[in-house]
């Protein structure tokens, strides 16, 4: 779909920004810079963290890891922890290049060199200085289901805070073969949810969420919503033309755009 314009950016973060509640609370409570894509790839991302800066709205920060650039560096990893309120590496896009484990050590080691003074230093509003969590979404399929203790006990000791797990969705069109080879049954999915619930993971100081934890699979939908109810309901997702929606469903984005969310 190309590169939003930082113009319509800037329009949509200055107009939700200006809303306040009957209380007189701001409701816009960050901005996620979803791109489809590297969110840190956008040529505007510094005009982006400078406005959100400026306004005191935290981003929330999904990353494939790799950290292009001058943020691979420690300066630039100190200002994404100053900025952000949660880093979530991507696990599924870092399992497509060597080196992503170390940058996330890199990370946390930066973010426990930050000093309660520099932080305070470094943020606008004094009273909410606050450094960034540090996480992994892991989408799950049947060939990383394996790793996965590996993964834990990796995250665990190198203070991960979270850990998201999302098993595989995938859209109606999605040809048989992808499913075959990536598909997970939900007999192999029970036993995880069970360990890290109750088992020997779940004494470890990382928390465990994501869609893997919904008690009815089926009744959810691809994106989290359940019956009655919708997730994003106090979202706004902003295209690059600059409309907006509320439901961020891909069946319906990219397949179907007559598809109805049974929870709208």
């Amino acid at each position: 779909m190309g590169e939003m314009p930082y113009a319509v950016a800037r329009a949509a973060i200055e107009k939700y920004a200006a809303e306040l509640d009957a209380s007189g609370k701001r409701i816009l409570q960050e901005v996620i810079p979803s791109t489809m894509g590297e969110p840190l790839l956008y040529s505007h991302f510094d005009e982006l963290l400078e406005l959100c800066r400026t306004l005191g709205i935290p981003l929330n920060l999904t990353t494939n890891g790799t950290f292009p650039g001058k943020w691979g560096n420690e300066a630039g990893m100190a200002t994404l922890l100053h900025a952000c309120s949660d880093i979530k590496v991507s696990h599924l896009a870092s399992e497509q290049f060597d080196g992503w484990k170390a940058n996330v050590e890199k990370l946390l080691n930066v973010r426990n060199s930050i000093s309660d003074e520099t932080l305070v230093k470094s943020t606008p509003n004094k009273k909410n200085a606050k450094i960034a969590t540090i996480s992994l979404q892991v989408t799950l399929h049947r060939k990383n289901l394996k790793t996965v203790p590996e993964l834990i006990t990796w995250a665990s000791s190198i203070g991960v805070d979270r850990i998201k797990w999302n098993p595989v969705v995938f859209l109606s069109v999605a040809p048989q073969e992808l499913r075959e080879m990536f598909e997970i049954d939900e007999s192999l999915l029970e036993p995880l949810r069970k360990e890290l619930k109750t088992g020997v993971f779940s004494a470890l100081n990382v928390k465990y969420d994501g869609s893997l934890f919904f008690e009815n699979a089926t009744d959810h939908c691809a994106v989290g919503g359940k019956r009655g109810s919708c997730p994003f309901a106090d979202e706004v997702w902003v295209w690059p033309d600059g409309h907006e929606d509320h439901c961020p469903n891909p069946e319906k984005r990219y397949v179907n755009k007559k598809t109805v969310c049974y929870f709208v």
